[in-house]
């Protein structure tokens, strides 16, 4: 048993000796903050209680990534919080797993009639990935730590331990949820629609089709208030204008072009090429206000700092140009036959003109620079630390290789600089 396991353990006793009662769920300490569950310096234990049906579910690839009924209780130390009722799924694309195995998991907390209004924290929604996609365990972290740190709005993140029917499943990442009590934090104007994005589906004509789940962009908040995709037929008008300085001027009234910029800045530091500014066109998100501006949000980090997973090689490195509108990722040979495709429509487009692609460049100086000053090689290296009773020698070895790529991509930001004259 480890320490902290021994110190909530001996909580419990001290509430059984002081109360003389048996701790049930409403009489448990309910003291964990929301600060703490979205901290990388704890780990938050998951205690999630699954029935067996619930069970079986998740255990069915038909069904397994529709909510089911279970409930959990989160321990932080000697913080206990009380047993709820909620809702819970499986989630992910290529990384979709069973629950047999090792899967992410998405929790909601009213997920039902019943629990209609239950919050846990002032949260609505709970993600855990399983970083199955990320050996060094700390890529989500200083991904979106980069991210919110140059501005870009991103989750926050935290560590969790998550046992499923008192069994350990490891060590997974909690990344707030982007939903409507995260929009409302991180933006002052009103919400409109949250779309999310999809892989290949990018800013093309006949891509505001559907309702409000199907389509190739889905609602995930603001349907119900204005149950239409307007503002996302607008945005992939101006998206597709051909000529470069009408384009440009006419994306300023749809999207929030230097947030946009840079998003793209740090997507391409970072090496993350599962998103909109990568070849796979994938994991972001678009938010827009009452006056249909977009702001684009960042998704799905794990795939970043460089990790070759293609190969079985440890430590070897994946990096493509950042200045190219056609690259690579580490699979294209196996599913498109090709060295390179096209990214995302709109980082092309910001590459073919020269003020947003010397914007471009400007915001990737000011990420490298970002990176060094909030000791982003530290900021991962401490958050592994604290995971370490949970990691492996591959673990830690992935790492240090993240440093090293951290460190060639300074040189490589450097070099652009210099070849496109920027001061």
């Amino acid at each position: 048993m480890t320490l902290r396991k021994i110190r909530a353990t001996l909580a419990v006793l001290l509430t059984l000796v002081l109360t003389g009662v048996s701790l049930q769920p409403a009489q448990a300490l309910t003291t964990i903050k929301l600060t703490d569950i979205y901290s990388v310096a704890k780990i938050t234990e998951v205690y999630l209680e699954i029935p067996p049906a619930s069970e079986a579910s998740l255990n069915t690839w038909a069904t397994l990534e529709k909510y089911v009924p279970a409930k959990v209780k989160f321990v932080q130390g000697e913080l206990v919080s009380d047993q709820i009722n909620i809702g819970i799924r499986l989630k992910g694309s290529t990384s979709l797993q069973p629950l047999k195995q090792k899967p992410s998991m998405k929790i909601k907390f009213n997920w039902s009639d019943a629990l209609k209004g239950q919050r846990f924290l002032g949260l609505k929604n709970m993600t855990l990935h399983s970083l199955t996609q990320d050996n060094s365990l700390v890529h989500e972290i200083g991904a979106y730590r980069l991210y919110n740190a140059m501005g870009v709005v991103a989750p926050s993140t935290g560590w969790a331990e998550v046992f499923v029917n008192g069994k350990s499943k490891g060590v997974y990442v909690n990344v707030e949820t982007p939903d409507d009590i995260f929009l409302s934090k991180r933006f002052k104007d009103p919400t409109q629609h949250l779309y999310e994005g999809a892989a290949f589906n990018d800013l093309k004509p006949g891509n505001d089709n559907g309702l409000e789940n199907d389509g190739k962009f889905t609602v995930d908040e603001g349907w119900a208030a204005t149950p239409n995709k307007a503002d996302l037929t607008a945005l992939i008008e101006a998206a597709n204008v051909s000529a470069p300085k009408a384009w440009w001027d006419g994306l300023a009234k749809r999207i929030d072009r230097t947030a946009l910029v840079k998003m793209f800045a740090v997507d391409n530091f970072i090496g993350h090429w599962d998103g909109y500014s990568g070849p796979i066109i994938n994991n972001y998100y678009l938010r827009s206000n009452s006056k249909s501006v977009f702001t684009m949000l960042p998704w799905g980090t794990d795939q970043t700092f460089g990790e070759n997973r293609q190969t079985p090689e440890l430590l070897d490195t994946y990096t493509f140009a950042m200045d190219k509108p056609d690259v690579g990722y580490p699979w294209i040979k196996l599913s498109h036959k090709t060295e390179t495709i096209e990214r995302g429509l709109l980082f092309r487009k910001c590459l073919a003109y020269k003020p947003c692609q010397t914007l471009y460049l400007q915001q990737l100086k000011a990420t490298s620079a970002k990176a060094t000053a909030i000791k982003l090689p530290n900021i991962m290296a401490n958050a592994g630390k604290v995971v370490d009773f949970l990691s492996n020698e591959n673990n830690r070895a992935e790492q240090k290789r993240n440093s090293a790529f951290i460190a060639a991509q300074h040189k490589a930001v450097a070099a652009l600089l210099k070849q496109y004259k920027i001061k």
